[in-house]
């Protein structure tokens, strides 16, 4: 692993009005589900450019399904986290398309640096010395950003050719930091070089934050192809081990395939190794389930399972939202849906499956580069969440529809979803 995850309590949406906020969750799995081309059982989620948020042409969904094991048309089976399972021995095999630029990806000689490939979009990129934006959603958790900041930069190997894109959902009343002035207040104003590292901040009060997806769309404006070679998406959250910035380059480079993703669900910070260890086993995510019985349900992953640390990175059907590493155009080319408020089950299967389509694979590093904090904390599922309930499920059907899955209603918001 190049980073590990802080798993601790920690604030979140879901802390106020959930059921509320419940409501519309589920008015997002619709409109993850119309995106999907898939029917959502009915039509009251947002359709607001749907048709950039819906599935690309190179691949089919059909070609995913088959690929990721995963049928997100299939009926809720209770008490099942298992119900769809692609663990080893079951192998994955790349899924060749038109103009693809690998039929095998394969592991080069280990002297062999090979190209980035060049972008139909101008810019003026130094693509000897690469720089990677380092994308971070925070909500009310600045005290471990400001941490996550401070490993990112002390850790990397160079740390100049890293920078950071924020966005902030915070308690003004209650006088909560920005993370990047968290860092600020860590390391010293002097050294914080805000100027240099800082490439985009904004901030929302959190009562009107709206969930991952948007969050994440907010961080995504930062990526710049006139700089950015690589996006790295992460919680905020997280500690790196050293050097994890070419490690994280070297190994997407040895894969040998210029779409490539690699992403992983980080392992907790007390796995952390330590001085000279050797990295012994890795995280592979290969099981999932319908979420729950309701029509417009998606697809939830299941516990993940450790295997020994492979040679390559290991071809993967399935997508962490809180650590994922590719081209800076991969960022832009299939962005999270900001228009799914209050989604969480379905936001990695929507865009995994997106990624698929417009001919990304997703790939686990060889061995975790970073680590999370699992623990308590403020989330947006802990206010009015019975009404955000309702606004969910019209995001689950606009997801729904984009990926041509069947939805229960037409309630969903349908910007560029044709």
């Amino acid at each position: 692993m190049v980073c590990y995850h802080w798993y601790e309590k920690r604030k979140g949406m879901w802390d106020d009005d959930w059921a509320a906020r419940t409501l519309l969750a589920q008015r997002s799995q619709r409109r993850i589900k119309a995106a999907l081309g898939l029917k959502p059982s009915s039509d009251d989620y947002d359709k607001t450019d749907l048709a950039k948020f819906s599935l690309g042409t190179k691949r089919t969904l059909a070609q995913f399904k088959v690929f990721s094991g995963i049928d997100p048309e299939a009926k809720w089976i209770k008490n099942n986290e298992h119900q769809f399972d692609v663990c080893p021995p079951k192998e994955l095999h790349y899924v060749p398309y038109v103009g693809s630029a690998v039929e095998e990806p394969a592991l080069p000689p280990p002297t062999q640096l090979l190209p980035v490939t060049t972008s139909p979009l101008p810019r003026t990129r130094d693509t000897v010395n690469r720089h990677i934006i380092v994308l971070i959603a925070n909500y009310r958790d600045s005290k471990r950003c400001g941490e996550t900041l401070e490993s990112i930069f002390t850790k990397a190997a160079h740390p100049d050719l890293v920078a950071v894109s924020i966005f902030d959902q915070l308690n003004f009343e209650e006088n909560e930091l920005p993370c990047f002035d968290s860092y600020c207040q860590l390391v010293g104003e002097d050294q914080c070089r805000r100027s240099d590292r800082l490439r985009r901040n904004s901030s929302i009060g959190y009562m009107d934050a709206t969930g991952p997806t948007y969050g994440r769309y907010r961080t995504e404006e930062g990526v710049d192809l006139t700089i950015d070679t690589f996006a790295l998406a992460i919680d905020s959250h997280i500690l790196f081990v050293p050097n994890w910035d070419t490690e994280m380059m070297s190994q997407w480079d040895s894969i040998g395939n210029p779409k490539a993703i690699l992403t992983v669900y980080p392992d907790g910070t007390d796995r952390y190794p330590k001085l000279d260890e050797a990295p012994r086993f890795v995280t592979l995510m290969c099981h999932a389930r319908i979420e729950n019985n309701n029509d417009d349900a998606m697809v939830q992953y299941s516990s993940s399972i450790q295997i020994p640390c492979p040679p390559k990175p290991q071809l993967m059907s399935q997508f962490a939202g809180g650590f994922n590493f590719g081209t800076a155009e991969s960022a832009l080319e299939v962005r999270n849906d900001p228009y799914t408020p209050y989604l969480f089950h379905g936001e990695e299967y929507s865009r995994v499956a997106r990624l698929f389509t417009h001919g990304y694979d997703t790939y686990i590093p060889t061995h975790h580069l970073c680590f999370h904090w699992y623990e308590p904390r403020k989330a947006i599922w802990d206010h009015d969440w019975d009404k955000r309930t309702v606004i969910a499920r019209r995001s689950q059907r606009r997801i729904r529809a984009a990926l041509g899955l069947p939805t229960t209603k037409d309630d969903y918001d349908k910007t560029d979803l044709d």
